[in-house]
Order: structure tokens, then sequence, then C-alpha cells
């Protein structure tokens, strides 16, 4: 019963990030190449949209679906695994941070490299500004814990409804992204692009600051909201899915199967569909 309580946090968990990172991806496929532009060589917003057109968001929508269904799931279910712990929130937050982008970092840096149009720089270019992302992402992880602590104490059945979930995961993400800013600056400050690097003094700037993080925390918050709103309605069918399959285990075999050929079939053609771009380019 244990391990299947477990189990069964390790699915919720995995299936507020999948909810959270559709929902990111598509939001982030059109702001994420502006908000970058913004961050990193310090553009105007108003330059930074007349570059972006429909054919790159289309093109970067492929990244962002693949790369937050890698990453969300994955933070949501370490963050929720070190909950288990009775350790303070400081601790927990530490090693969610460390464990997440020591994982995770080689596909945040190859996501930024495509939003930007750069070269991927090999494995030098996927560990790029380690140090900053482990330090943004740690405090992220602390603030995300204590925020979470702070809401529940002061109203323990926040999470027993779909406007309390979304509230509290709403007001946790973008506290978190607010305080962490400061790492995500200094992480911009790194991935410069060679030769065009602005100097320590003239790429800070407090207004771009509060753009980039003002747009990037609100793309977070709304999405892991909307994850931890709909999660339950998730567990409610896969719960229906295991009542189904033990009366009927040879139709979800079937249906598990051809599922899984779907998603072969879809990864097959995107490696062809790709394969041919390179050709032409």
């Amino acid at each position: 019963m244990a391990d299947a309580s477990f189990m069964g946090k390790v699915l919720g968990a995995a299936s507020q990030g999948a909810v959270g990172a559709f929902v990111g991806a598509t939001l982030s496929a059109v702001t994420e190449p502006v908000v970058n532009k913004v961050l990193v060589e310090r553009k105007a917003v108003s330059v930074a949209l007349s570059e972006h057109t429909l054919a790159k968001i289309q093109a970067f929508i492929k990244t962002t679906m693949a790369t937050n269904m890698l990453k969300f799931p994955f933070f949501e279910v370490v963050n929720m695994i070190m909950n288990t712990f009775t350790l303070p929130p400081s601790v927990r937050g530490t090693v969610t941070g460390m464990v997440f982008t020591s994982v995770t970092l080689p596909v945040t840096n190859y996501r930024f490299r495509m939003s930007m149009n750069l070269p991927i720089g090999g494995l030098a270019g996927l560990y790029q500004a380690f140090g900053a992302t482990v330090a943004r992402d740690i405090v992220y992880g602390v603030a995300r814990n204590n925020m979470t602590g702070w809401l529940m104490a002061r109203n323990p059945k926040a999470m027993q409804t779909a406007s309390g979930r979304f509230k509290t995961m709403f007001m946790t993400v973008l506290f978190s992204c607010v305080v962490s800013a400061p790492g995500n600056e200094l992480r911009g400050f790194i991935l410069q692009p060679k030769g065009r690097e602005k100097p320590f003094l003239e790429f800070f700037d407090p207004v771009k600051t509060i753009r980039s993080t003002t747009i990037g925390g609100l793309i977070m918050s709304i999405s892991l909201a909307t994850g931890v709103m709909c999660t339950p309605f998730v567990e409610q069918f896969v719960q229906k899915f295991k009542a189904h399959a033990a009366t009927d285990p040879l139709g979800a075999l079937l249906l598990f199967i051809v599922l899984a050929d779907k998603l072969t079939q879809s990864a097959r053609m995107a490696r062809m569909e790709k394969a041919l771009e390179d050709k032409k380019a």
C-alpha cells in the first residue's frame, strides 16, 4: 500500500509537470525567443518582437515541447520526492536545484541556443553557465519550498479546490522566479554571444531585468498553476484506466501497443523531417 501511495504521488507530480510543460511550451514558443533577446542581447521588446515571425514560432515549438516534457515532470518528481523527507526547506530546495540542473542543463542550453539561432558548441556549450544556473535553481527550489510552507500554514485547505491549487501554485512559482531572478540575470550575462558581449555595468539594467523577469515568471506561473489544477483529473483518468485494465487486461495491452506505435511513428517522422531540412540547408 505504501509503494502504491508513493507511485501515485510520483504519477501525480509527473502529470502536473506534463500539463504545465504543454502549456509552458505553447507560451514559450511565442515569448521565449523575445525574452532571450531582451535578457541576453539586451534588445528593446519592440526590436525583439520585430525579429520574431510565425515561421520561427512554428519551428521553435517542437523544441519547447520536447524539452519541457523532459524538464517539467522531472523537476516536479524530484521536488515531490524531496518533500517526503523531514528536512528543512532550504536543504530540500538545495538538493532539488542541484539534481535538476546537473541532469537537465544540456537540454536547457540546447533550447536556449536554438531560440537564439546559435551553434550548439559541443559539450562546452551544453554545460555553459553551469555555476550560475545551479545557483539560480537552488534559490528557486529553496524559495518555492518556503513559499509553499508559508501559504499552506496560512490556509491548510488551499489545495482542496481547483481555484485554490491554481492560486497557490501561481503565487509560489511567481515568488520563486522573482527571488531567483539575479541568478537568471547572471546566467544571461555569461551566455552572451562571443564578440557581442556587453560590459558588466552596461548589461545589468534594472528596467530590462524587471521586463525579462516578469515575462518569464508569468509563463512559469501560469504553466505550473494550470498543471497542478488539472492533476486530479489526470489521476482520476489513470485510476479508471487501471480499473478497466484489471477487468480487460488484453484490451489494455492492445491500447498501450497502439499508443506506443503512434509515439514511435511520430518520432520517426520528426527525424525524417529534420533530415530533409538539413539536406535543404
